[in-house]
């Protein structure tokens, strides 16, 4: 196994930096809310984000991902699995999104997404910063 700084600039291209005022998470059992509804608030998002050009064939996929959350607690583990099928051109196209652009990798298989950071914390108010960077080198 390794350690990757996704600082590395020679290694790593930031595609995508976004901060949402919410804090998800996978299979959440609050009534009146869906894990589509979770992936399409991300999507909808990030299309209001910049999304910086995408490198030509990245070899693989990494998100860091910071979390804080006010209130009830929260699975730490169960926050990635929402954001990274966000950006699954295989989920967007089974939840029928108008987002399909913003299907970076076919599948979340290790084939395609390598590296996922996570950090979360308590704070005053809920909200999550979502990094995409492709691995080019």
């Amino acid at each position: 196994m390794h350690n990757f700084n996704l600082d590395d600039v020679e290694r790593f291209v930031k595609v995508l930096d976004l901060e949402v005022p919410w804090a998800h998470s996978y299979a959440d059992m609050q009534p009146g809310r869906t894990d589509r509804d979770r992936r399409e608030n991300y999507r909808r998002a990030a299309t209001g984000a910049a999304l910086n050009d995408l490198p030509a064939d990245p070899l693989w996929w990494a998100f860091r991902i910071g979390v804080s959350k006010a209130g009830r607690s929260l699975d730490v583990d169960n926050v990635a699995k929402t954001i990274i099928d966000a950006f699954c051109a295989w989920q967007i196209a089974r939840d029928h999104s108008a987002y399909s652009h913003l299907g970076l990798y076919p599948n979340d298989t290790f084939d395609h997404v390598r590296v996922l950071q996570v950090v979360g914390q308590r704070g005053s108010v809920d909200s999550t910063h979502i990094e995409i960077f492709a691995c080019v080198r």
